[in-house]
């Protein structure tokens, strides 16, 4: 749910909230094999996680967390670490201390709307707008959009940050007006490629309130929570009363302490408000490996189920994909589904091994809950996972056979294409080269991964098993995707839009620019003394048109600039009426600059000033138009009207 950290997560997930630390598929574990592992991960486990939980919360500087694991039809292990209210000094309980589990919240609405399905309710590849009455989605393209594309995270719709968290209760609207005036746009058809998407997964909980003719927080309670007797789960903002106390608070580690944050509220709730206890996960889970049924409550048969579980999209066979609303997280020859979940503050996930009949679920309450979880994750796959461990050492043979087609810029999908929130999917951006080895490396944000070719157009990270591929189509490289992220495709940028050309065209212009806004004042100055008031001659009015453009530029710079580090997150989810009116600065300062060219013309028809005066105006409005560009293509020109 929550903006992704901008380092391994920006890129090598692109998304917020998907939790994906995954790895390459495979076939199904062999059954003994499978059985001797699980006997021997289960022994000694508490120990185990004791340990890994004890490293994870003090290295990471996590207040507390909570973990449950199930088995064979019962929960094997469940217990808290830490704190839920650090100044009450209230300690975690796995079957009392409620954690946001933000996104991991999906798999609800998934599971409602295949018990629609299995009601005949919904055919699940029928256009949604058949199941939708206060909503409706565009005929942007020929092919519709249906609950399976929204389950894949395959709409095809843009990022939309605005009405996904708001400040508090009041700002809370019901779920179809959100979904109807913070509408992304459609920028590619549907089933093509995977862009992670909170709106299409909210707009999976509007059509099952349509059905339910209920809210779809009341139809999940009824439906799905009191079924499997999950009496310490909900979907509300704030949470119920009786259940208040017992919500764990989440926290920031700075200055040497933990400082309690609020209470985030989700905009869209079904795409991620829900607040649980490790022991009713356990339940969900439960349901998932025992045909939808625990202890004779069953929200599922058993091949809605399967459904549910198996494969239905993906960009490559060779690397993972998604189900009906899990994406899988598979390693060697383990199948693993699974689903994360994030908020600024809290740190989820939940993963199931079907052929082990295991499941695992860990929720964390700080923000360094997402590196602690990433380490806690792979160390309990490795456990399970008989073939952990056993891959040979990597070493490139050569160059690859597309090494010079595949070096380039790559950019994640999930970016706002048509709104001033573009700038966001700045930091999903990496670089792809090729050492001179043979070694493919990623690069981003100073962090770097270094890949080997395994298969055509397929890699695998040195040391780890992420898995890279490319896609090529009409003899050129056009994608990119990791097996750790499937419900995300990154697309190869244009020389234009890479970010060191773009880099260096902002790095240019801004000089050229306040060499006018610096420069002209003080010659102005300097010949007003040494000369006297000059007099009244019309060239003046081409300065005066390029430098207020320039000030325009820099004083929307500046601001956006303040408005971002004061309140980055604020900023971007609810635009404060400041930034409203920094829009317009852009805007003005392209009626200037466009002013301004006409009298670089003249200026050199009519021999304006010296040779030297006139080569430097034109590279201000030149430097004016470029910058201007720039705002352009990230959609901060015009982006007010």
């Amino acid at each position: 749910m929550a903006p992704t950290e901008l380092s391994r997560r920006g890129f090598l997930s692109g998304a917020m909230g998907t939790g994906a630390t995954a790895f390459a598929g495979g076939l199904p574990v062999a059954a003994e094999a499978g059985s001797e592992a699980v006997s021997e991960g289960l022994e000694g486990l508490e120990g185990f996680v004791d340990d890994l939980m004890a490293e994870g919360l003090a290295e990471h500087d996590v207040a507390g967390a909570t973990v449950s694991v199930v088995h064979d039809g019962s929960v094997e292990f469940a217990k808290g670490y830490g704190y839920a209210d650090v100044e009450a000094g209230r300690e975690v309980r796995a079957d009392e201390t409620l954690f946001r589990i933000g996104s991991v919240s999906k798999l609800f609405g998934w599971t409602a709307a295949m018990q629609g399905a299995e009601r005949d309710a919904f055919d699940l590849d029928t256009d949604v707008n058949r199941y939708l009455e206060e909503v409706t989605i565009p005929g942007t393209y020929t092919e519709p959009i249906t609950l399976s594309h929204l389950a894949t995270h395959t709409p095809g719709f843009e990022e939309r940050l605005r009405g996904t968290f708001v400040a508090n209760e009041d700002d809370l609207r019901p779920l179809a007006e959100v979904l109807r005036e913070e509408q992304p746009a459609r920028v590619r058809p549907p089933g093509e490629l995977a862009s992670y998407s909170n709106y299409g997964s909210a707009l999976v909980g509007q059509v099952v309130a349509e059905w339910a003719g209920t809210s779809f927080e009341a139809y999940v309670e009824a439906e799905i929570l009191a079924p499997l007797g999950m009496e310490r789960t909900t979907f509300g903002q704030p949470v119920p009363e009786d259940l208040e106390p017992d919500l764990s608070r989440g926290y920031r580690y700075t200055g040497g302490g933990f400082r309690e944050g609020e209470f985030e509220y989700v905009g869209i709730p079904p795409a991620g408000s829900a607040s649980a206890t490790a022991t009713d996960m356990a339940r969900f889970m439960l349901a998932n490996l025992n045909g939808g049924e625990v202890e004779g409550g069953r929200v599922l048969e058993p091949e809605s189920v399967e459904r549910m579980h198996e494969r239905r999209f993906g960009h490559d066979d060779r690397i993972n994909g998604v189900a009906f609303g899990f994406y899988e997280r598979s390693r060697g020859d383990l199948r693993v589904i699974a689903h994360g979940g994030d908020t600024e503050l809290f740190h989820t996930e939940l993963l199931l091994i079907p052929d082990l009949d295991l499941g695992l679920f860990v929720s964390y309450n700080s923000p360094g809950g997402v590196a602690a979880r990433e380490e806690f994750v792979g160390r309990f796959l490795d456990r399970f996972d008989p073939a952990a461990g056993s891959e040979p050492p990597l070493e490139p043979d050569g160059a690859p056979a597309h090494a010079e087609a595949i070096e380039g810029s790559y950019r994640g999908l999930r970016i706002a294409e048509t709104t001033y929130e573009k700038l966001v999917g700045a930091t999903s951006t990496a670089e792809v080269a090729v050492d001179a080895d043979g070694t493919v490396v990623v690069s981003t944000l100073g962090e770097e991964w270094r890949f080997v070719e395994i298969d055509d157009l397929l890699f695998r990270e040195v040391g780890a098993e992420e898995t890279l591929v490319f896609r090529e189509e009409d003899g050129e490289i056009t994608h990119a995707f990791l097996g750790s992220v499937p419900v995300m495709a990154f697309e190869r940028l244009d020389w234009y839009e890479r970010p060191l050309f773009q880099g260096a065209v902002a790095g240019l212009t801004l000089l050229v620019l306040l060499s006018a806004v610096v420069g002209w004042p003080l010659a102005m100055v300097r010949r007003r003394y040494r000369d006297g008031p000059p007099p009244p001659e019309r060239p003046r009015i081409a300065r005066w048109l390029a430098g207020t453009g320039a000030v325009f530029l820099f004083g929307f710079l500046v601001g956006v600039v303040v408005l971002l580090a004061t309140d980055p997150v604020g900023t971007l989810l609810s635009p404060p009426t400041t930034l409203q009116l920094l829009l317009v600065l852009p805007v003005l300062a392209a009626l200037t600059t466009l002013w301004a060219t006409l009298y670089v013309v003249r200026s050199w028809r009519a021999s304006y000033w010296g040779v030297l005066s006139r080569l430097h105006y034109t590279l201000v409005v030149a430097s004016a138009v470029g910058f201007c560009w720039l705002l352009s293509y990230w959609n901060l020109l015009g982006a007010w009207l």
